[in-house]
């Protein structure tokens, strides 16, 4: 594959059986894979034709994962394509209900009447994805989260299915109403801004409201939730508090706002940005609580070198992705 053609692939004018070489070429090695990153990350957008550079390798990046999303009525866990070495800021995923359709057919499949396809979307650590649903709602995924919706989504009410975190824009359909669900309560809403997460190393299920109106559903239990609320599940007690709602999806805008966590959960979260390995060598550390805020384009040394500064802690790398933490006595 020559750089012209992977340039030619960035200014649209690739045709398709061009591109669909451009697939195949991909998928044979991870070396090749590795060329195709090093010329795009040369490329300046302000002198391509195409200027949604991120959006269409995103586009790319989604057509050869597409039929690993393919889902039965027992979801098979797959894994995107990873480029490991290089970090995505933001991944655009269009969810066509009809393009998912035809993959599944072309992958010789078939369903029966009692039988539900489920599509999934998996984002990785040190990613996050913007997905479009057919109804028309936006859901930023955060990293190492998935979001999986059924191909009957359009008739009647609209259902999905949450681990990990992201901030949902609900559009209006026909007084349909939308519910998420995760695996500590469902979220039913009709048209509104909020943010979920359920990430299971969390032990805690939260959702804030941004606008809008919510309901929140355990069981029998119905709790209504107002903008600028933060309702919390943790081990089977419910807390509601007044919270400055914005800031708990400053992440979708490369923004790290922490507030009153526990140092052990930014790590982890730092974890996942970052797609590194940290290893917490003191225990007395795991339960300081911290706050602060981040913006995505720090790297991850910048971050703990500010966590030295500002914490009696010093850390030491440890291979490639790898880093560890201890109390500085």
């Amino acid at each position: 594959m020559k750089q012209d053609q992977i340039i030619a692939y960035f200014n649209g004018q690739l045709s398709p059986s061009e591109e669909e070489d451009l697939l195949f070429w991909l998928k044979e090695k991870e070396e090749n894979r590795m060329v195709f990153l090093q010329i795009k990350n040369k490329l300046d957008p302000d002198k391509m034709d195409h200027p949604l550079l991120e959006s269409s390798y995103s586009e790319l990046k989604n057509k050869l994962v597409v039929k690993q999303q393919i889902k039965s009525v027992r979801p098979i866990k797959s894994k995107p394509l990873i480029f490991s070495v290089w970090k995505i800021a933001a991944m655009l995923v269009l969810a066509a209900i009809s393009g998912f359709m035809a993959a599944y057919l072309l992958a010789g499949r078939s369903t029966t009447q009692t039988n539900t396809v489920w599509f999934e979307t998996q984002v990785p650590r040190g990613e996050k994805s913007l997905l479009l649903l057919p109804d028309g709602s936006k859901v930023w995924l955060n990293s190492e989260s998935s979001l999986s919706y059924p191909g009957n989504f359009m008739e009647g009410n609209r259902n999905v299915k949450l681990k990990g975190e992201a901030y949902f824009e609900v559009a209006k359909h026909n007084g349909s109403i939308f519910t998420v669900e995760t695996p500590d309560y469902n979220v039913r809403v009709l048209g509104t801004k909020f943010n979920l997460m359920a990430y299971e190393n969390f032990y805690r299920t939260e959702t804030t409201l941004i606008e809008g109106k919510i309901e929140i559903q355990k069981g029998k239990q119905i709790i209504k939730v107002a903008p600028g609320q933060t309702f919390t599940d943790k081990d089977n007690q419910f807390f509601s508090k007044e919270t400055t709602a914005a800031k708990s999806s400053r992440w979708k805008d490369d923004v790290f706002d922490f507030d009153q966590i526990t140092f052990q959960e930014m790590v982890i979260r730092l974890e996942r940005w970052y797609d590194v390995d940290i290893d917490i060598r003191s225990d007395e550390l795991k339960q300081i609580t911290y706050s602060g805020v981040f913006k995505n384009e720090e790297t991850i040394e910048e971050v703990l070198n500010t966590f030295q500064l500002t914490m009696p802690i010093r850390y030491t790398r440890d291979g490639f992705r790898k880093f560890n933490i201890r109390m500085n006595k």
